[in-house]
């Protein structure tokens, strides 16, 4: 059922104003200070960019000199085979784990995510909070259409996915592995029947599948393919920014998930991951994200651009169960690999 995976359709044109804050006490916020001073330290392990990761970094260790963040990257399927290796082999390196809803939920089936509610929670608009507290969305990523403006113009513009499965786009697009939640969009807006002849149909158009957000951008700037599939609008901006010949454009319904943050049921760190989470959920810690380009999660902080998120009607992907995710996984990348 459609309902299993979206957790909520809205339109949201982000004309917040305030929030309501819940905070530490004075004495609760001094104790987590002090405490966090003789770790010296916080882990994270992300699914970000290195810049993303250098930016936060950079921030939280001006705002907490004591502190030092070390962090470690890599796509999403990687960075989980990576901590569930360490664990097997009794090993619990991050204090914070960042990414998407769907490796998040596995962790949490294994046990090995601890609750947190941050005093930043009440800022981040209600439909996307995560009840159980056992992780905090941080940013949005959306999924849209992008396309090389020096080889598609005007009319030729996908109107729809649908357009995608026209004879002029045989060999002309590509499309990112690490995307198994837009597959999994794909497969509960259409049903899976639909949605896996519409699967098949896009295969047959010779598409050009590559490992990778950043080599799918890079290779679309330089004209290998003229269109990709799925890409995020944020990592577009970022390119534009340096001239890149590239645009997005977001289909209707807008398919957004969250990024989300969460601390380890087991580290040696555990109140400098708090620190860092109540960091990254801050005004200013999402002011960072912001300049980035990502689509920041606070009532009182918009994307920039704003379009990134304003005016259109969003379905955001509630996580999946692991095994269904993993089953997705496995069909997206049998059909495109």
């Amino acid at each position: 059922m459609r309902s299993s995976l979206f957790g909520f359709l809205f339109a949201m044109m982000f004309g917040f104003v305030g929030s309501a804050r819940a905070q530490f006490s004075p004495a609760e916020r001094a104790k987590l200070i002090e405490d966090a001073k003789k770790e010296g330290k916080v882990v994270f392990y992300t699914g970000a960019s290195a810049n993303d990761g250098n930016a936060l970094k950079a921030a939280f260790e001006k705002k907490y000199p004591f502190l030092k963040m070390e962090y470690f990257r890599a796509g999403k399927d990687k960075l989980l085979g990576k901590y569930l290796t360490e664990v097997r082999n009794n090993t619990f390196l991050p204090d914070v784990y960042q990414g998407s809803v769907f490796p998040l939920a596995t962790l949490q089936q294994k046990g090995l995510l601890a609750r947190y509610r941050s005093p930043e929670r009440e800022a981040i608009h209600e439909n996307l909070r995560a009840n159980d507290d056992y992780w905090a969305p941080v940013i949005l990523n959306a999924m849209t259409i992008t396309y090389n403006t020096r080889l598609v113009k005007g009319d030729d513009i996908p109107k729809s996915y649908d357009d995608l499965l026209l004879p002029k786009w045989k060999g002309k697009l590509g499309l990112d592995l690490n995307k198994t939640e837009w597959y999994v969009a794909m497969m509960q807006t259409l049903g899976e029947e639909r949605g896996r002849k519409y699967m098949e149909a896009l295969s047959r158009q010779n598409v050009q599948a590559r490992d990778g957000n950043t080599i799918i951008g890079q290779l679309l700037a330089a004209g290998e393919f003229s269109l990709v599939v799925s890409q995020y609008p944020t990592s577009v901006e970022e390119m534009k920014k340096s001239g890149a010949p590239i645009e997005w454009i977001a289909l209707q319904p807008h398919f957004v998930y969250a990024q989300v943050l969460a601390l380890t049921a087991k580290n040696s760190h555990p109140s400098a991951g708090k620190l860092f989470i109540e960091y990254c959920l801050s005004e200013k810690g999402q002011q960072v994200l912001k300049g980035l380009s990502r689509i920041t999660v606070r009532k009182d902080v918009l994307p920039n651009p704003p379009k990134l998120i304003q005016g259109h009607k969003l379905l955001v992907l509630n996580p999946v169960s692991p095994d269904d995710y993993n089953r997705y996984n496995n069909e997206y990348h049998k059909y495109f690999r």
